[in-house]
C-alpha cells in the first residue's frame, strides 16, 4: 500500500500538537496577578461603620479566579458572614455562599487581575451586634514549568447591625 507523506504528515503535526497542548495546557491557564502595592484579599472598597436590618453590606476585595478554588478544597466556602459573640469572646458563622442572603460577584480584569464583590443582604431576623465578612480564595502563579495554587484568605474591618438609628 502506498503511502501519502503529506498525509502522514499531517496525522503526525495533529498528534503532536494534541499531546503538546496536553502537556501544555495547566501552563497556559492565566496567572492570577494582584495590582502592584497590594496582595489577594486586600480590601479595595470597605463595609459601612454601621447598617440597618434590611439594607446591603458590600465588600470588595483583590481577587483571584474561583476555579483555582474548585481545584483545591483548602476551604469550603467563598465567603462567611460571621457575628461576635461578645460571651464567648469568639466569631460565629451566620451565614456563607449557600445562603439565600449572600451574594459572591467575580470581576475579570485584564492581566490576571480581578475583583471579588461580597454581598449580604441583612434578613429581618438579624440580631443586632458587630460583624465581619470573610473571603476565602486560592491564587494560581506559575512557577518553574508547573502552574502553584496558593489559598489564601481575608478578614477586613467589622461593622455593626443594628435596629434603629
Amino acid at each position: 500500500m502506498r503511502q501519502h507523506p503529506q498525509f502522514m504528515d499531517h496525522i503526525l503535526c495533529l498528534l503532536t500538537s494534541s499531546f503538546s497542548e496536553s502537556l501544555l495546557r495547566p501552563l497556559l491557564r492565566y496567572v492570577d496577578r494582584a495590582p502592584v502595592g497590594t496582595t489577594f484579599g486586600d480590601v479595595l472598597q470597605p463595609a459601612n461603620p454601621k447598617y440597618r436590618v434590611g439594607e446591603v453590606v458590600e465588600v470588595t476585595f483583590v481577587g483571584a479566579n474561583p476555579k483555582n478554588s474548585a481545584e483545591n478544597k483548602t476551604h469550603q466556602t467563598f465567603l462567611t458572614v460571621e457575628k461576635y459573640e461578645a460571651t464567648s469572646a469568639t466569631w460565629k458563622i451566620m451565614h456563607n455562599d449557600a445562603s439565600w442572603e449572600t451574594r459572591f460577584y467575580w470581576h475579570k480584569g485584564l492581566w490576571g487581575h480581578s475583583n471579588a464583590t461580597i454581598q449580604w443582604h441583612i434578613p429581618d431576623t438579624a440580631q443586632p451586634g458587630t460583624y465581619r465578612i470573610r473571603y476565602f480564595g486560592h491564587n494560581r502563579k506559575k512557577s518553574f514549568l508547573k502552574a502553584v495554587i496558593l489559598p489564601f484568605e481575608s478578614t477586613p474591618s467589622t461593622f455593626d447591625v443594628v435596629t434603629t438609628w
